[in-house]
């Protein structure tokens, strides 16, 4: 991913260069809704609980509920006379997702038993994230709106399920568990942005390629990421 950002960079420095174009630098405060897609992912899961009666895992943590995420990036573009875009955006996100809790599976001393509750577990992935893009700009006076497109890269630092819920009797069960597995996504990403002067805002979306549960065993395993970003743009320079 390193030289692919260090490729594109040169490549649009070199246009820039070469047909005057402007550049422009930003910051986002980025924020959103993250979930999972496909025969894999569910509203609803279990407490698997371990020996101890009160820790555990969740049985399938890939929730397809919408948790809110966050992140911080720094985007590069550059605007050609006629409006057409090239850029590159690279940062750090947190996304998570959710899904609720409904029962534990557990063993006491007579044997296994079974527990209705009320929780959720949240499935927390940090990555980098570089997201190289075409477009093309809608511009009168001080506002201006850009269309674009392009492919999210990003890089897994880690991924953990987090969760709790509380029984009928009050007694809380938790979750804490490191589910790191796949190691880097591609993400399909569309996004329109909207500036006055240098303020901005955007939205978008972005759909995952790969599979989150790829080598799991037994059943169907089938798990894509899908995100609806929005957040927050400050122009540093143009």
């Amino acid at each position: 991913m390193k030289k692919l950002v260090v490729l594109l960079l040169i490549t649009i420095q070199t246009t820039n260069l070469s047909v005057g174009q402007s550049t422009e630098s930003i910051l986002a405060l980025n924020s959103g809704l993250f979930s999972f897609h496909g025969v894999s992912a569910e509203k609803n899961s279990q407490i698997n609980l371990a020996s101890n009666g009160s820790t555990g895992y969740t049985n399938n943590p890939f929730g397809a509920k919408n948790g809110l995420s966050y992140g911080l990036s720094y985007q590069i573009q550059h605007i050609t006379r006629g409006n057409f875009m090239t850029g590159i955006s690279i940062g750090y996100e947190n996304l998570r997702s959710k899904l609720t809790i409904d029962r534990v599976n557990g063993y006491d001393n007579t044997g296994t038993f079974q527990e209705v509750v009320a929780g959720q577990t949240y499935l927390s992935n940090n990555l980098i994230n570089a997201f190289p893009f075409l477009g093309y700009r809608l511009k009168r006076n001080q506002f201006s709106i850009d269309l674009i497109g392009g492919l999210d890269i990003g890089y897994l630092l880690s991924s953990r399920e987090k969760g709790e819920a509380t029984g009928i009797n009050g007694k809380t069960y938790s979750t804490s568990l490191d589910r790191t597995g796949l190691k880097t996504d591609l993400r399909p990403r569309v996004q329109v942005s909207g500036f006055y002067g240098r303020i901005g805002v955007y939205a978008g979306y972005a759909y995952g390629l790969r599979n989150y549960r790829s080598g799991w065993v037994g059943g169907r395993n089938e798990c894509n990421a899908e995100l609806i970003r929005f957040g927050i743009l400050y122009k540093l320079k143009g």
